[in-house]
């Protein structure tokens, strides 16, 4: 565990450490120096949150496949069978959905040890910050940090104002990103989820340093404008967001990206792998009901002889 514990420090509370009290240093304020701290980690973490967007987009395109195997094996291990055959086929990764999610919780571990010991007030804190800053001139005279930012001191807990935002942010980019539910079961799960995990990030904000929690709710606002952007600007459902709709709001944004998306493909234009998936689900429905009408007339024809 030890062994752990200092590789953990050495490749990430002490980069953020320093990096944090370099940008502050900069800055003159702890507070932009959280905003910029958010911006490099969301660019450094960028491929594997454009790798989640991609797995959750095709997953929710693909949701009319799920729902067909749902009722046409009753059985779940074949049902499963067939689910990961498809995922296969579409060189998909279910896990891909989580990866960044996954990615945020050691980080906001470090985040919380370094604005316990960068911006903290106990005593202590300044011990720790001594040993964790890399022997270099401009890093260790850039302290004290200025700690104060709008109404927030970024060491201390913010019991009001942080965590309805953490919360709210929580909330929606959860509505944002949500996949379509296959099954009443999956609905439920979701519904409960969607309330659940921002009045618990909401709740504990209120004990954790500021910082960490306007890191958070920065966080989730650029992952809202990265979803916004990538889904397709105008297309969010905003009646879901708010509970007025059941319909999740990623499968609606991308009933208006696909249409677009026909709209190019008929003047030329050349489809993704996500968009020939999808393609490939609308062709065997549309092959089904091809088949059904041709027996319908072919029945029609027999009785009438």
């Amino acid at each position: 565990m030890d062994f752990i514990g200092n590789l953990f420090d050495l490749f990430l509370i002490d980069p953020l450490t320093n990096l944090f009290v370099v940008l502050g240093a900069v800055t003159g304020s702890a507070g932009i120096a959280v905003i910029l701290l958010t911006i490099i980690i969301r660019v450094i973490t960028l491929p594997l949150t454009l790798k989640q967007m991609h797995s959750t987009r095709v997953m929710a395109m693909l949701s009319p496949r799920m729902q067909e195997i749902q009722r046409k094996y009753k059985d779940p291990r074949r049902r499963s069978e067939e689910q990961m055959r498809l995922y296969k086929e579409l060189g998909i990764n279910p896990l891909g959905c989580a990866s960044s999610m996954i990615l945020q919780f050691p980080i906001l571990i470090a985040l919380y040890r370094t604005f316990i010991v960068a911006v903290g007030e106990a005593p202590e804190s300044l011990i720790q910050l001594s040993q964790r800053l890399y022997p270099i001139g401009f890093v260790q005279g850039a302290l004290p940090l200025n700690a104060e930012f709008l109404w927030l001191h970024l060491g201390r807990p913010d019991a009001i104002i942080l965590p309805v935002c953490v919360a709210a942010s929580t909330y929606v980019l959860q509505k944002m990103t949500m996949m379509p539910a296959t099954d009443e079961r999956t609905r439920a799960q979701n519904s409960m989820m969607n309330m659940m995990m921002p009045l618990l990030f909401g709740w504990i904000t209120i004990s954790l340093p500021s910082g960490l929690g306007l890191y958070y709710a920065l966080s989730n606002i650029i992952g809202m404008l990265m979803q916004y952007l990538y889904v397709g600007g105008g297309a969010i459902n905003w009646r879901a967001l708010i509970g007025l709709s059941q319909d999740p709001v990623l499968p609606r944004a991308l009933e208006v990206r696909q249409a677009q998306q026909d709209k190019v493909t008929r003047a030329g234009g050349v489809m993704s792998n996500d968009e020939t998936g999808v393609e490939k689900a609308k062709s065997d429905n549309g092959s089904a009901a091809a088949r059904s009408r041709r027996r319908y007339s072919s029945g029609r024809r027999r009785g009438r002889r």
